[in-house]
Parts: C-alpha cells; sequence; structure tokens
C-alpha cells in the first residue's frame, strides 16, 4: 500500500510526515493536520500505523474530539485490510 505525503478531508490539507522523533508508531495532530508516523517501522505495519491515524483524523474532521481507541484500531486494522486487498486494482 502506497502512503499518500498528503491528502484532502473536507478541504483541509493533511500532510503525512516520516520522523525518528516520535517513541509512538505514529500520532495524527488536529491542530497542524499532520500525520506522523515513525520511520523505523516496517512498511506493512506502517501502512497499517497511517490507517490508524487517517481514523482519528476523520474524526477529528467530523467533529468529534475524544476518540475510543479500541474503535480507532478496529476500523483502521478493518480499513488496512480492505486496501492492501482491493486498493490497487
Amino acid at each position: 500500500m502506497k502512503i499518500p505525503k498528503t491528502f484532502t478531508l473536507a478541504g483541509i490539507r493533511w500532510t503525512v510526515e516520516e520522523t525518528d522523533a516520535i517513541s509512538d508508531m505514529g500520532h495524527c495532530d488536529n491542530e497542524t493536520a499532520k500525520i506522523r508516523l515513525r520511520s523505523d517501522l516496517s512498511p506493512q505495519v506502517k501502512a497499517a500505523t497511517f490507517c490508524h491515524e487517517l481514523q482519528h483524523a476523520i474524526r477529528f474532521t467530523t467533529g468529534v474530539d475524544e476518540h475510543d481507541e479500541k474503535e480507532v484500531d478496529a476500523q483502521g486494522n478493518l480499513l488496512h485490510q480492505f486496501l492492501e486487498q482491493y486498493g490497487a486494482r
């Protein structure tokens, strides 16, 4: 799965960056519209982490500021599986 460098949700341009400056696998910052992914992750884990953080971005965009991590994980994992199976056709 190819992770975009930028994407748009509801007119807001989000950026995606890889970094060594975070200890978590990923982070979604609503204030800067930025998703950060740890650069040393394997491609598959990085893609799954991006899908997880994308779920956070979608929730922020729809006005939901409190996120249930179990829901974010479940939906992120399902999105990742779907994109791996059907996304590049």
